[in-house]
């Protein structure tokens, strides 16, 4: 069954859609909501109380029923009506009493055309209802979609670039230390990032220089930097030098540092 409410709304009691005869918009209530409703279009203009709308809806549960609930379903219709473009007042509130409609409003009804009707002989409105709503709903769809991702990838990119900076910063923090080789029994290590085919050049330009002695104690290693290319035909740069000692868990202490001339202008 039908409603035609005021030729602005129809009600379907079969599926629970209201739409509006205007734009197509549809909205669906829930079963009981389609009760309740049902309940006041069938009284009309007739207060009807809410004892006989729980017996009508509810049956022999109504006892479990309370009287919130009930008014909780009539704001939900009412607000269903008013999403589909319909605001005149339809349910009104009887005090100490119930509900009925609005007397003002006109109300039509058409009977559901049986399943073996033809096209042809069906009420108009049946023919609209899954007509306009497939390409009304896609396009609500995909409009929500487009909104969804144009804030949610902005939202992910600078989570994404935040993360990448911290972790980034955090790195650049951390010291370097690099092993290039031994030197006259010492352990060498570079402080900082060292360019592999300088390696040997650098070990070479070490081993003539006297690092502390010609041996590393137990535990000692030499940590070196270098603040200037390394070209020996430059009168510049110097050469930090450390011997320290290693604990076993790889932490340097009782260090002996010094800078020197890294090299001579030949």
């Amino acid at each position: 069954m039908i409603y035609i409410i005021d030729n602005k709304v129809a009600f379907n009691t079969e599926n629970g859609s209201l739409k509006s005869m205007r734009n197509g918009k549809e909205v669906f209530l829930s079963s009981l909501n389609v009760r309740v409703f049902k309940c006041l279009l069938e009284h009309g203009v007739k207060p009807v109380s809410r004892e006989d709308i729980f017996k009508q809806v509810w049956g022999e549960q109504n006892l479990s029923v309370s009287s919130a609930t009930l008014n909780q379903y009539i704001s939900l219709t009412r607000r269903a009506l008013l999403s589909v473009g319909f605001s005149d007042r339809l349910i009104i509130t009887v005090a100490k009493t119930g509900y009925r409609i609005n007397k003002t409003i006109l109300i039509k009804i058409l009977d559901i055309a049986p399943p073996s009707q033809s096209p042809e002989d069906a009420p108009p409105l049946m023919s609209d209802a899954s007509g306009s709503q497939r390409p009304y709903a896609h396009h609500y769809y995909l409009i929500t979609l487009l909104r969804t991702l144009s804030i949610a990838l902005p939202l992910a990119i600078l989570v994404f670039l935040f993360f990448y900076y911290q972790h980034y910063r955090e790195n650049e923090k951390r010291p370097f230390i690099s092993y290039l080789g031994v030197v006259k029994g010492c352990p060498i290590y570079y402080s900082g990032r060292y360019l592999d085919k300088k390696t040997d050049r650098y070990l070479q330009f070490l081993a003539e220089k006297d690092l502390y002695g010609n041996r590393c104690g137990k535990d000692e290693v030499i940590i070196t930097r270098l603040n200037h290319s390394l070209n020996t035909t430059e009168d510049s740069g110097r050469q930090f030098i450390a011997k320290c000692v290693m604990n076993s868990d790889h932490f340097y202490h009782h260090c002996e540092s010094e800078y020197i001339r890294a090299w001579k202008k030949s």
